[in-house]
C-alpha cells in the first residue's frame, strides 16, 4: 500500500511548471546581460608633464582611441590601437584623420605595446595646424588606416582641457 500511495502523489509541480522554469533560466541567460556592459567614455588625465584624452572604458585597457602630448612640446599625437589590421613594428602608414568630414593624413607609424603585445598606430601632429582648430569644435572624429575606419563621439570629449594643458597652461 505504501508504494501506491507514493506513486499516485503529485509532486509539488507539474511537467508544464519544470518547462516553464526550465525556459526561464535559458531566457536569463540568452539575453544580453547590460548590467555587466560598460561603453567607452571620453576622459582626461594630465600626470606630471603628460597629458591624455583617453576615448575607452574606465579603469580597464579597453581604449578605443586617445590623444595626447608632452606639456610644451607643441606636438600633439593621435594612438589607435589596431589589433584588426596586419601591420609589423616601425612600419609607416598614412593615418586618415576625419573631422566632420573634412580629411587630414598624417604620417603614422606602427609600434608594438610593450605591455600588451598588440600593436598600434600613432600619427603627430602640431599644436598650430589646422586639425586642432577643427578638433577644438568636432561632432565626430573618424581615424582611417589601411582602409580600415573608426567613428568616434566627439562632442563630449574634453578637448579643450588637453589643449590647455599641453599648452602649458
Amino acid at each position: 500500500c505504501w508504494k501506491a500511495i507514493c506513486a499516485t502523489r503529485a509532486l509539488p509541480y507539474d511537467d508544464k511548471m519544470l518547462v516553464r522554469t526550465l525556459l526561464a533560466i535559458v531566457i536569463s541567460f540568452a539575453l544580453p546581460q547590460t548590467g555587466f556592459a560598460q561603453e567607452r567614455v571620453w576622459s582626461f588625465n594630465a600626470p606630471d608633464n603628460e597629458a591624455f584624452l583617453i576615448f575607452g572604458v574606465p579603469d580597464t585597457d579597453d581604449v578605443g582611441l586617445s590623444l595626447w602630448c608632452v606639456v610644451g612640446t607643441g606636438e600633439m599625437a593621435i594612438f589607435l590601437p589596431e589589433p584588426r589590421i596586419a601591420l609589423r613594428a616601425g612600419e609607416k602608414v598614412p593615418m586618415v584623420v576625419d573631422v566632420d568630414g573634412e580629411h587630414h593624413v598624417l604620417k603614422g607609424v606602427a609600434s608594438k605595446d610593450a605591455a600588451s603585445g598588440l600593436l598600434m598606430v600613432e600619427g603627430k601632429f602640431h599644436l598650430s595646424d589646422k586639425i586642432t582648430a577643427q578638433l577644438g569644435s568636432a561632432q565626430t572624429l573618424t581615424v582611417s588606416v589601411k582602409g580600415r575606419s573608426d567613428t568616434f563621439p566627439f562632442s563630449e570629449s574634453t578637448f579643450p582641457a588637453l589643449i590647455s594643458a599641453c599648452k602649458g597652461e
